[in-house]
């Protein structure tokens, strides 16, 4: 599975981070967090560097405390010049930065709002751990002749004229006729 960053202001957004890091976790996704991650006795700044090189996904947790903090800015920024997906989490009321304006974001400032966008985020990280499962990207995969097509719980991979078709039970191999 992916692994996504947390970016938030603890002033105002630990509770939240962790309450997001657990649910994270139990969706099979790794989860990056200061608090958790930074080692003593090394430059902060660097670990961050180090991390968003690594990580997969930036999720931006948007608090007011959020919001004003320059470190915050900075990881969300660095994040986009790493062309790292940011997924910006309105966790609390308050002003989303104009840069951060144009991307979608999802709600999960009320208990009502919470689950829904939890979902929401779930459903626009699914191909980062897409990804990490079949490392080609669509582009490589393209050039190659290979092809992955998912349908309800059965991934079937596509080489050339041959297709192999992998099941949660088992495996099956059916021959040169895909629609056979």
């Amino acid at each position: 599975m992916g692994t996504i960053f947390l970016s938030y202001a603890r002033a105002d957004g630990k509770a939240a981070a962790t309450r997001l890091r657990a649910e994270l976790q139990k969706a099979r996704f790794q989860v990056w967090q200061d608090i958790e991650d930074m080692q003593g006795g090394q430059a902060w700044k660097e670990q961050l560097r180090a991390a968003l090189r690594m990580v997969d996904g930036v999720a931006v947790l948007l608090t007011p405390a959020a919001v004003a903090s320059k470190n915050v800015e900075w990881e969300w920024e660095n994040a986009l010049t790493l062309e790292k997906p940011v997924f910006p989490l309105l966790m609390m009321p308050c002003s989303v930065p104009e840069e951060l304006q144009r991307l979608h974001y999802h709600n999960l400032s009320t208990e009502q709002d919470y689950v829904m966008g939890l979902l929401s985020l779930l459903r626009d990280l699914d191909p980062i751990s897409a990804n990490q499962d079949n490392p080609q990207t669509p582009l490589e995969a393209s050039k190659t002749g290979d092809r992955n097509i998912a349908r309800s719980g059965t991934v079937t991979h596509q080489h050339g004229k041959y297709n192999t078709q992998i099941g949660k039970a088992q495996n099956l191999r059916i021959g040169d006729d895909y629609n056979g």
